[in-house]
């Protein structure tokens, strides 16, 4: 997920951990940027995924705003669930077919652009995933570390947690 605020792009620790891991092409100034204050860039666990880094560089911000298999959180953030749901089963079908036709294909064609393909296939995957989480975001299942800077900008939340047994049967916390 990335989220766009002035002339900055947050983007999420697991885009970046994609983008590192994944792509057969980084721009040299993306790897400059994560590691310019010299720290390690560490991921504990799947909640660390949903923080955010920053990035500054015009170049970079270019980058990946160009970027459209890294879901735009401003694009979809009052998306109907519903909607989201449809378009996660479009790409899904044409991930599908993307890949009976590259299967179909004779083995020549399929050894030359084999690399190519599968990065293609890659990021369709990284973006369906991209929306569910989305999905899961707007249903209140997951809470993104959205850093201070930008809480304003997007939609913040907080569960609303449930009276207990004690306050229904009292009638506190009901109201």
């Amino acid at each position: 997920m990335k989220v766009k605020d002035g002339q900055k792009v947050y983007l999420q620790k697991y885009e970046v951990s994609y983008i590192m891991h994944e792509l057969n092409c980084v721009p040299a100034c993306i790897v400059n940027e994560i590691f310019k204050y010299g720290t390690p860039f560490i991921m504990s666990g799947p909640i660390d995924g949903y923080k955010f880094c920053v990035f500054e560089d015009p170049k970079n911000v270019e980058w990946l705003m160009e970027q459209d298999w890294i879901v735009d959180y401003d694009q979809y953030k009052s998306t109907p669930i519903s909607k989201l749901k449809c378009l996660c089963e479009e790409l899904k079908n044409e991930y599908s077919a993307g890949a009976k036709d590259f299967n179909n294909r004779d083995i020549d064609y399929r050894e030359k652009h084999f690399e190519e393909q599968g990065e293609v296939f890659s990021k369709l995957r990284h973006r369906i995933s991209s929306l569910e989480l989305m999905t899961e975001h707007l249903k209140h299942e997951v809470d993104f570390d959205f850093p201070i800077d930008i809480i304003s900008h997007c939609v913040s939340y907080k569960p609303t947690k449930k009276p207990g047994f004690f306050a229904r049967l009292f009638g506190k916390g009901t109201r």
